[in-house]
């Protein structure tokens, strides 16, 4: 089962969060410069952070994985993201 997802990120390395932020974008959409809203299944979410992992330097950068349950509220501009099939490249 998919659960909804907020991954958030904050990485002082452009090349770092280049290719983190093009990972995120096969698993869900960007919300905010820094925050994805992902739809992901335990398989999905293992998968991510194995790649994740690769990608960070531990040292220097934070990323976030926070479930959402509930309603998401959006008040301005944005997409509200709904669940689809997004494809892990």
């Amino acid at each position: 089962m998919k659960r909804l997802y907020a991954i958030a990120y904050d990485i002082p390395d452009d090349t770092r969060r280049v290719k983190l932020a093009n990972l995120l974008k096969g698993y869900g959409e960007r919300v905010q410069l820094s925050v994805f809203e992902c739809y992901l299944d335990e398989r999905l979410l293992e998968d991510f952070r194995a790649r994740a992992r690769k990608l960070l330097d531990l040292s220097q950068d934070a990323l976030r994985i926070y479930p959402i349950q509930g309603e998401v509220q959006v008040l301005g501009v944005g997409p509200l993201v709904r669940e689809e099939a997004f494809v892990v490249a």
